[in-house]
This record gives structure tokens, C-alpha cells and sequence, in this order.
């Protein structure tokens, strides 16, 4: 099942390149649709692979402020390679999937190491669950999309309204980790 849920992404993801031009076409939902069941075939047999890599949870250990230092460096890192993968493309007029994509592989390969261990810290030495998570990540895309917005792509924006989203972003995040004390 593994296999064929990656078969079906794949040729999902090459149906979907090939009818791009077109947008609501039905051969883009189709491809969309292949996609989707090829991830739930792949996702719902995930255990197989963990039980055959035999990957297992980690002790906990306290998290030291040179760890939260350590651990939010890796996860910003990963979030300036995301950033530049996800939006640099839009700088060039003219571009194509393809383009985008060669473009953007070497930077998400990056992206991916620095957020795979840095969120698989977080998890187990600073004991931050997967929401927590996702808002210190998104808090790091906003600033990076500022970053780049205002260094490259020099798009206007709507200062008070970027700043509403992202006090409101970093409220949800003192929210989730203000934790009653036990």
C-alpha cells in the first residue's frame, strides 16, 4: 500500500503539471483527487515503516535556554530555506511549474533537514507539543515573508493589518505555552 500511495502521488503530481495551463479543468481535480487518496495510502500505512526502521520515542530530558537557543535556530533556518523555496519564484514575470520547481527543490531539501530536527527537538527536549510548534514555525514565516517582501519582492503591504496577524499569531502562542502550574 505504501508503494502504490506513492505511485498514485506521483502520477497525481505529473497530471496535475500537465493540465496546469488550465486551471478548473476537471483534469486538474482529477489529478488533485489522485493525490489525495495516494497520501491517504500512504499515511494510513506509516506504521509499517516505523516498525521496520524500528523508530521509537525518545526520553524526555529538560530543556537548558542554549537548547531553546540551539533548537529555534534550526527551526528558523528551516523556515528562511521554506520561505525562499515557496515565494522567491515570484520575483521572476514569466515563469513556469517547472521553473518553480528547479528553483525550489535544492532550497526545500535544506528546509527539510533543519525542520526535521528541529521539530523533532523541540518535541522531545523542550517538550513543546505540535501546536506550539506550528506557531513558533508560523511566527518564523512571518518574519521571513517580511524579510524577503521588503528586501526582494518589494510588494505593498498593509503594515497595521501584517501587525494585527502577527500579534495575534504570537498571542496564540503565549496562550498555548503559559501552562498552569501542577
Amino acid at each position: 500500500m505504501l508503494l502504490t500511495g506513492l505511485s498514485l502521488i506521483i502520477l497525481g503530481c505529473i497530471a496535475w503539471y500537465v493540465q496546469e495551463r488550465d486551471f478548473n479543468s476537471p483534469g486538474v481535480i482529477l489529478s488533485i483527487m489522485i493525490i489525495l487518496l495516494g497520501g491517504s495510502l500512504f499515511l494510513s500505512n506509516l506504521n509499517t515503516v516505523f516498525k521496520y526502521f524500528n523508530i521509537q520515542d525518545y526520553p524526555k530530558q529538560p530543556p537548558y535556554w542554549i537548547n531553546w537557543i540551539f533548537i529555534l535556530s534550526l527551526i528558523y533556518i528551516g523556515t528562511v530555506f521554506y520561505t525562499l523555496a515557496a515565494y522567491y519564484h515570484l520575483k521572476i514575470k514569466k515563469w513556469t511549474f517547472l521553473q518553480a520547481l528547479i528553483i525550489a527543490i535544492p532550497f526545500v531539501l535544506i528546509e527539510y533537514q533543519f525542520s526535521l530536527r528541529g521539530n523533532f527537538y523541540a518535541k522531545n527536549h523542550l517538550l513543546l507539543n505540535a501546536v506550539e510548534i506550528t506557531l513558533i514555525t508560523m511566527i518564523f514565516y512571518f518574519i521571513n515573508s517580511w524579510l524577503l517582501n521588503f528586501f526582494v519582492l518589494k510588494d505593498p503591504l498593509d503594515w497595521w493589518r501584517e501587525g494585527l496577524a502577527f500579534v495575534l499569531i504570537l498571542s496564540a502562542f503565549l496562550i498555548t505555552t503559559n501552562k498552569p502550574k501542577k
